[in-house]
């Protein structure tokens, strides 16, 4: 062949082609890049709706209640919008244009769930007066918003009248309505527990024990940033009197912090007619114990009457008993009494039901976890059929099945029941979302990694889909980010709690403690007898802030502010910042199984380090106590089933 021939087939054959797979190449590689930076947008975005929830709650004295939580998600869905346009303003996307493309935002909380989508707005407003209209046609209007709450929720029947429904939570907390087998209603709220490992229970003295570690009261403090109010001089008013951050004694009682104030002096009480001392008497002369809780930061000195309601809690006869010394919490010890007579009550109740069939239509259609094969070869893991015996997940007695281990049969049904609900939800509001948005491309729920499953269903989580949007190629862009909020005053975990040795007076100003976390296995090996622990939380940064009049004449104000840690200190290295020691789970801890032998080898039959004063039992004894003192005292909506059962 000619040279000419050749260079003819070179310029009319491989020049073409050559361009074509470079353009193709450079697209894909665009297609490639634009993907990635979205990736990295809606993952942004999600982090700052979780920043803006935290912020909200964490200084929210009311953020447990409904109407708050509400308004705390509403604010965290502005703040997600905000910062993806804000990421996207280079590509000219808008927030009204992204609605377009957000079939759904997911909040999983405590006890259920709140869904942000799209849906059809049924009112129309005339002359100031709502209309409802009953057409499902397509005419009505759509919008976005927060969707109703959702319970994690699962309905039993059984033999006889046996019919109950189980709301479920992010721990072993459960709500159980229905009848028994007889017809009986039953209505309670509890913590379930394997009621065996519960015993030697002395209601007066508040001691228990509980997995083979004694309960008993506990003395409790922390650093906060009181307000004292005081008359203004020559005015009925008042003024707010700052106090700087100062550790204080306290106790739960009905969900709220009551705290102990040794420097008060009893001679000037006519400042304040509310507050009250008792007969115990300080070192320091003349100053008496005094008891208040917080207000908005307000110290608020209790009455008479609270201070009785407060001692009889204690096991007091009334307030002038109270002292240092026998104001010790006694929550993790109602948590275990009150746990054990729920979970008793629980198996009364499924005596004799052999024979339990799921109803709800959801957890019917439920998965559970294993792979299947892409395409590519890929294992992708998705959900089938349940296939442990229902009838079992209640036999809360069976060796192994404690709800208050991850590993139970139990927590794997309360997962099941728990995604299985979101998933349902979430297949319909995305489904729904093509109706409203004829974009060509169709909205679906993709398919959710396990790993990520889990993390919804053991997390206070945001989660975020971000679909439709055209990368080039003629593809769109299709993914979903997750971000589980780990600092919240609704839930507590398994992995909440921070370990640390108890100050050794009323008022510490030592903030040079080292605190761990208690699955450290330096913690573990050490011998630290005086061990205490707090929610992780504690160890964050709260603000107080409250304005002061400066100026009498013109009542000008000026805002003081505190930045202040509860429980101060810095977190171990080996365990806190680098975790790299954290060898063996929280069963392990909840049920005494070791974790190291003596050489330090990772061994899980050896139970010699929980015996005994091993360094072992006394981290034990420190997590259990604090994990269960916290979980008591976490606001739960359904509680007020327990006053009418």
């Amino acid at each position: 062949m000619k040279l000419q021939q050749l260079a003819v087939i070179f310029v009319i054959i491989v020049v073409p082609i050559s361009l074509v797979l470079s353009m193709y190449t450079n697209n894909n590689t665009e297609v490639l890049r634009t993907q990635a930076e979205y990736n990295n947008i809606l993952l942004n975005a999600t982090n700052d709706a979780v920043n803006a929830y935290q912020m909200n709650t964490l200084r929210n004295g009311y953020s447990t209640i409904n109407d708050s939580k509400i308004r705390d998600i509403t604010a965290s869905v502005n703040s997600f919008f905000n910062s993806l346009a804000s990421g996207m303003g280079s590509s000219s996307y808008r927030r009204e244009d992204l609605e377009g493309y957000i079939p759904a935002l997911l909040f999983t909380l405590y006890d259920g769930y709140y869904l942000y989508g799209d849906y059809q707005n049924v009112v129309s407003i005339s002359n100031g007066e709502q209309n409802y209209s009953t057409s499902n046609s397509n005419t009505l209007s759509s919008r976005n918003g927060v969707k109703p709450f959702i319970y994690y929720t699962c309905e039993y029947r059984g033999s006889g009248s046996f019919d109950i429904v189980i709301n479920y939570t992010l721990d072993n907390y459960i709500t159980v309505m229905g009848t028994s087998s007889d017809g009986t209603i039953f209505n309670r709220s509890g913590y379930l527990i394997n009621p065996n490992t519960v015993t030697n229970i002395n209601e007066s003295a508040g001691t228990l024990t509980a997995h083979g570690v004694q309960i008993e009261p506990e003395i409790l403090g922390e650093y906060v940033v009181a307000i004292d109010t005081v008359p203004r001089e020559g005015q009925t008013g008042t003024e707010y009197a700052p106090r700087e951050p100062e550790y204080f004694q306290y106790v739960y009682y009905n969900n709220q912090k009551y705290y102990i104030d040794t420097e008060y002096n009893s001679a000037s009480n006519e400042d304040n007619p509310n507050r009250i001392s008792s007969t115990y008497t300080t070192t320091d002369s003349g100053q008496g114990v005094n008891f208040f809780r917080l207000n908005n930061n307000l110290r608020v000195y209790l009455t008479e009457g609270e201070a009785n309601g407060l001692a009889n809690y204690l096991g007091l006869s009334n307030w002038t008993e109270m002292n240092t010394s026998n104001f010790q919490d006694r929550s993790a010890f109602k948590y275990y009494n009150d746990a054990y007579n729920f979970s008793n009550a629980f198996i009364e109740l499924m005596r004799n039901q052999n024979n339990l069939q799921i109803v709800t239509e959801s957890y019917n259609n439920q998965f559970n976890y294993t792979t299947i094969e892409a395409e590519t070869g890929e294992q992708i893991p998705v959900h089938i059929q349940a296939e442990y015996d229902i009838n079992d997940v209640f036999d809360i007695t069976a060796n192994g099945n404690d709800p208050e281990t991850e590993s139970s049969l139990f927590n794997e049904h309360r997962m099941d029941v728990i995604i299985s609900s979101i998933e349902s939800n979430l297949m319909s509001i995305i489904s729904n979302f093509n109706i409203h948005h004829n974009s060509g491309f169709e909205f679906a729920l993709p398919v959710m990694t396990e790993d990520d499953w889990y993390t919804i269903a053991n997390n206070v989580t945001i989660v975020s889909f971000m679909q439709g949007l055209p990368i080039g190629n003629y593809k769109y862009y299709s993914n979903y980010s997750i971000v589980a909020n780990t600092l919240n005053k609704e839930f507590v975990s398994r992995d909440s709690i921070i370990l640390r040795e108890r100050e050794t007076s009323v008022r510490n100003t030592d903030t040079s403690g080292t605190y761990h976390n208690p699955r450290c296995l330096t913690l573990n090996q050490e011998n630290s007898s005086n061990l205490v622990g707090y929610n992780a939380i504690d160890y964050e940064q709260q603000l107080a802030s409250y304005d002061v009049i400066i100026d009498e004449s013109s009542f000008e104000e000026n805002t003081l502010t505190f930045y202040y840690y509860p429980h101060s200190g810095s977190g171990a290295y080996e365990c806190v910042v680098g975790r790299e020691e954290i060898l063996f789970s929280t069963d392990n801890l909840i049920l005494g199984t070791t974790f190291h032998s003596s050489n330090d080898a990772y061994d899980n039959t050896n139970q010699s380090d929980y015996e005994g004063t091993a360094p072992g039992a006394n981290v034990r004894k420190a997590y259990i106590t604090a994990l269960a003192r916290e979980k008591y005292n976490v606001y739960k909506v359904s509680d007020y089933f327990n006053n009418y059962s």
